[in-house]
């Protein structure tokens, strides 16, 4: 079993599992989503160690994207150039 630091903040409760994709563990079942977790069971589990870093694309990021004010933008597994989040900046007005 293997926790992640993968909340609702982070990705979207609103959709039924799966709501992400581990590229590197295909076969990762739901045990649990919470506010601030996301918990896996895989097989895989003790490969991994505290600290590790696990690529993850979510299949919907619509709530959480504004609460932050950037994304960083992904290809081959690189962070390649960061994106500015321009929701984060909106006005309401009279």
């Amino acid at each position: 079993r293997l926790c992640l630091d993968l909340g609702y903040k982070s990705i979207s409760p609103d959709n039924p599992w799966p709501r992400i994709e581990f590229p590197e563990i295909p076969d990762a079942q739901l045990v649990n989503h919470s506010e601030e977790h996301l918990a896996i069971e895989t097989p895989l589990a003790d490969q991994y160690a505290v600290g590790d870093v696990l690529f993850g694309i979510p299949f919907h990021i619509c709530p959480t994207v504004a609460l932050h004010r950037e994304g960083v933008v992904v290809r081959n597994r690189r962070a390649v150039d960061r994106w500015r989040v321009v929701a984060r900046d909106r006005q309401l007005t009279y």
